[in-house]
């Protein structure tokens, strides 16, 4: 009778340590603190090469070696990155104006940002 009651105590006690835990992790989303863009203002045709900085501020919590995906688009021109990192590369329009390029970056637990950056074709 005694066995059977640590055990039964045993078990309980895993259940609400094991639902604690599953708590506590807390997923933060990316944060994309900035967008640069070489050159711009640019020219016509030129390339501008692109780099999206975000971070995931998961330090506190169990999830704080998920990695970051990152996803480019425009509405003119293609945008070519490798790999799905922060580095990309935009081949300016041959008609001048303003063009918007944005970066979506997403972690392993659906945590996303979203910026976008204006540039200058001359």
């Amino acid at each position: 009778m005694i066995k059977r009651i640590n055990r039964t105590t045993f078990f309980i006690n895993l259940i609400v340590a094991l639902i604690f835990i599953e708590g506590c992790t807390h997923n933060y989303e990316p944060v994309i603190s900035d967008i640069i863009a070489v050159p711009n203002p640019v020219e016509s045709g030129e390339i501008v090469n692109l780099e999206c900085k975000a971070s995931d501020d998961d330090e506190s919590s169990m999830m704080k070696q998920e990695a970051l995906s990152y996803s480019w688009s425009s509405a003119y021109g293609d945008v070519i990155s490798n790999n799905q990192d922060q580095y990309a590369i935009w081949e300016a329009p041959l008609e001048s104006g303003m063009y918007s390029i944005t970066c979506t970056v997403s972690d392993e637990f659906n945590g996303m940002d979203i910026l976008t950056i204006d540039i200058i074709v001359q």
